[in-house]
């Protein structure tokens, strides 16, 4: 044998292993990165759910909870769609807070209760597939909520004037 074809063998295996080490470390790399990225959109994922859920949670509750003390709190279909009416008396005149379900998105709507208005007239909340509402008990007020992906939360509320509420007014 030549000693310069041993030593282009040689320096040709050198090439290779190294070409080999770092394809290697590329692949590895890639590999890496890719249960990253699924590990952070399962992340994403759960976190807008919990954060669809906590918002519905804590707009509802606190909903009902400011107005609890002497208003009065029911359930009304009489307009074609499930709403939760909470009124209140301000200067001698009855207002209406209603929320409800409307195109798919939470709606609330203020106004005062001799006036009629159409149900796009609320305010959009937060995006929903279903909502509904129903009393428990004389104090206890349950709101259910499916959104979008189809997560089911349902929210329990228990209602501090209870002698006002009921779901046939």
């Amino acid at each position: 044998m030549h000693p310069t074809n041993d030593k282009r063998r040689r320096h040709t295996i050198d090439i290779i292993f190294t070409l080999s080490l770092f394809l290697l470390f590329a692949v590895s790399s890639i590999i890496a990165i890719l249960f990253g990225i699924r590990i952070y959109s399962h992340t994403i994922s759960s976190m807008d759910r919990n954060y669809s859920s906590r918002a519905f949670t804590a707009y509802i509750t606190e909903k009902i909870r400011q107005s609890d003390n002497d208003s009065s709190i029911y359930i009304d279909n009489s307009n074609g769609y499930e709403q939760l009416i909470i009124t209140q008396t301000i200067n001698d005149e009855i207002y209406a807070t209603s929320l409800y379900e409307y195109n798919g998105f939470l709606y609330e709507l203020f106004s005062k209760v001799s006036i009629e208005l159409t149900p796009d007239s609320g305010q959009k909340i937060l995006p929903l597939s279903k909502l509904d509402f129903e009393f428990v008990s004389p104090s206890l007020l349950s709101a259910r909520y499916i959104d979008n992906l189809g997560n089911d939360t349902v929210v329990y509320v228990s209602l501090h004037t209870a002698e006002n509420a009921s779901s046939d007014k």
